[in-house]
């Protein structure tokens, strides 16, 4: 193992942080207005850090063999995203990313032109960044004696769990409203299907809804996380919440998502 215990969890705090920095600038770049990324309270995107992580100990003897750096970078970053993205779904019910308008994509979870960022990304990390993080975390190292990872396993893994308890609370949340939509529905006599074809029903019926949203709002009220979920991630939805996520823009612009 080229790396000790305590450096792998260090590394993999770094990358997570580096991670999330730059998802966060070119996000609110390309956005326009400031994202706060990650699936984690803190400021750090795991995602990036098991991946990383993984192809520097899988790199490690062929570092110098670009080529390798690349085709190994591409396949192991893929299928961390690929994992990802099927855990949110499955466990949490939870979309935060659709590649599904790209060419080549997997289920919207990964893409070609995505998988090719990742492999230029990684070349260009193990070459000049690395080196640099290495002399920092080997200083760190012989300062705390792994002090530092113990405390970054004592707050990431705080972190989790209450990401955990804010994401079921979210989902809860959206199935309240689902459901109650999903009333209203009823008492109108509107079919939700029929109403997404039909525009003049579905102006309709967005109007009954605005015009009587104390019908349908629950009274647990959204979290700061929460929202930041929403704000973040354009693409963002629960797979099971159909009606909800059908109306969801539109109540945030309004303002009734607080």
């Amino acid at each position: 193992m080229p790396y000790s215990l305590s450096e792998i969890i260090v590394l993999f705090f770094t990358y997570s942080v580096i991670g999330w920095l730059w998802e966060t600038f070119y996000c609110s770049l390309k956005d326009h207005h400031y994202d706060y990324r990650g699936f984690l309270f803190g400021p750090y995107c795991p995602v990036y850090g098991f991946a990383v992580t993984t192809i520097l100990i899988c790199t490690y003897r062929f570092q110098d063999n670009i080529i390798l750096l690349f085709l190994v970078g591409i396949v192991v970053a893929t299928i961390f995203e690929y994992v990802a993205s099927l855990f949110l779904e499955k466990v949490f019910h939870m979309v935060l990313w659709d590649y599904s308008h790209l060419w080549g994509n997997i289920q919207g979870r990964v893409a070609p032109v995505i998988s090719l960022f990742w492999g230029f990304g990684v070349v260009l990390l193990v070459k000049f960044i690395q080196p640099f993080v290495q002399r920092i975390i080997n200083w760190e190292e012989m300062k705390t004696h792994g002090g530092l990872a113990a405390i970054v396993v004592l707050v990431m893994g705080t972190d989790l769990v209450l990401t955990i308890i804010s994401v079921r609370r979210f989902h809860a949340t959206t199935k309240m409203w689902d459901e109650r939509i999903n009333k209203r529905l009823d008492e109108l006599h509107v079919r939700f299907d029929e109403a997404k074809s039909n525009m003049k029903l579905r102006k309709k019926l967005h109007d009954d809804i605005f015009t009587h949203i104390d019908k349908i709002r629950p009274s647990r009220r959204l979290s700061w996380n929460q929202k930041r979920f929403m704000n973040s991630f354009a693409k963002m939805r629960f797979n099971d919440t159909e009606k909800f996520e059908n109306f969801k823009d539109d109540l945030k612009n309004r303002g009734l998502l607080k």
